[in-house]
């Protein structure tokens, strides 16, 4: 027995972590515990889920004590090692290599120009066809390559359809695998997956296509004295986050317009209002792409008089934490009058471990919005019985069909 499960401070639920309810509302299975202030969240299939946004920032306050990696053990290392026998390429060092800090700054500065290298209008046509009169089961195969082909375009990436649909079931693939140790398909599946990702960044990052902002950053890398390795493997979970955040977050923003039309029609009214990062960053606090991740204890460390010894796990669950109603009024309701600051939300993380790619999410979801508002009619109904998700995945939350009416 963990000192959490010791403390009695993690309560069961009557769901599994990978239950439909937790993927699209997990807030009526969470009230309850939010109601009880000794509680810090739920215990699920072995792991302790935390629910309370306070908690939340204390667990990435404290990322000398509690990180991502694993704790340094016997037992780990024996594992580690197995692993990177077994599957080379799932091996830790991919995860962590992107916190390189020097290698982090430079390519934030390219994503900057990036943002403003991007051809939002290629979006357009997956768009329009929202405004057809009948049913629409499939629109989510319309989007779901289109944000990594746009943003590898971008950057001067070869990005024909064949490699792109490559790229994304390779990303499918790592991130069903992520936090997932004892299935073995799954992390065979993402071993190759990251090598087909490896290869792919590897030989684009080495041969760059002149004039372009994949070669202005490999020649910047080269010139600050940075790791290629450091470089490549950013580049990497560039490409995967985009092979499942965007599409994924903009499947929740469709079924929240949806879900909400009297709160959207202000949008609608005055469109102008998708310009204030607020209205985004509501949408992404009522429902966006990441359900949990884990947190491992290096060191001595107190959450709320809980004590935790190295060894011990935890998770932020991001819906409990984006709902909670200790901190967010009226949790459920989207309220586009809501004040954000960079102390008041944890939707794209912190410190160190903050989102690498949320000034490209604004922008997209900002574009995105704009066009689902023009060319969905106010009268569409959402078909909430019919939603189909993959639950599987214990860092994201998949919508894989979401089902609506146009009159």
């Amino acid at each position: 027995m963990t000192s959490t499960q010791a403390q009695g401070r993690f309560v069961s639920i009557d769901a599994s972590i990978f239950d439909h309810r937790l993927c699209l509302d997990p807030y009526p299975l969470l009230e309850p515990l939010y109601q009880d202030p000794s509680i810090l969240g739920f215990h699920s299939e072995g792991m302790n889920f935390c629910i309370r946004y306070e908690d939340c920032r204390a667990l990435i306050a404290a990322h000398q004590s509690v990180a991502r990696e694993p704790l340094v053990t016997e037992e780990n290392t024996a594992r580690e090692a197995e692993y990177a026998r077994k599957y080379p390429h799932r091996a830790w060092h991919f995860q962590h290599g992107l916190c390189d800090l020097g290698t982090k700054a430079l390519f934030n500065r390219f994503l900057l120009e990036h943002l403003d290298a991007i051809d939002w209008s290629g979006m357009a046509p997956a768009f329009e066809r929202l405004g057809r009169p009948g049913r629409h089961d499939d629109f989510l195969d319309d989007i779901e390559l289109l944000p990594l082909k746009l943003m590898l375009e971008a950057w001067g990436f070869e990005a024909d359809d064949e490699r792109v649909r490559g790229l994304h079931r390779a990303g499918v693939a790592l991130n069903k695998s992520f936090d997932n140790f004892q299935n073995e398909t799954l992390i065979a599946e993402g071993d190759r997956g990251l090598a087909y990702s490896d290869q792919y960044f590897f030989d684009q990052y080495h041969a760059p296509a002149a004039g372009t902002l994949l070669a202005d950053f490999a020649t910047q890398v080269r010139q600050q004295g940075l790791d290629p390795a450091h470089a490549v493997s950013i580049l990497v979970a560039f490409g995967n986050g985009l092979t499942n955040t965007l599409s994924i977050s903009t499947a929740f923003a469709l079924r929240n317009i949806l879900r909400y039309p009297a709160a959207v029609q202000c949008l609608r009214d005055r469109p102008e209002l998708l310009q204030r990062e607020s209205v985004i960053l509501e949408f992404l606090r009522r429902d966006n792409h990441v359900k949990s991740l884990s947190r491992q204890v290096h060191a001595p460390f107190t959450l709320r008089g809980l004590p935790l010894e190295p060894g011990d796990a935890l998770s932020i669950f991001y819906p409990g934490v984006n709902l909670d109603p200790t901190h967010w009024d009226r949790p459920t309701e989207l309220d586009f009058s809501r004040a954000f600051n960079r102390d008041n939300h944890a939707i794209f993380g912190g410190s160190r471990y903050a989102c690498i790619g949320s000034r490209l999410a604004m922008r997209y979801f900002r574009s995105i919005l704009a066009s689902m508002l023009r060319d969905l009619p106010s009268g569409a109904r959402l078909i909430e019985e019919d939603i189909e998700t993959d639950s599987s995945w214990l860092t994201e939350r998949i919508i894989t069909r979401l089902p609506f009416d146009v009159p």
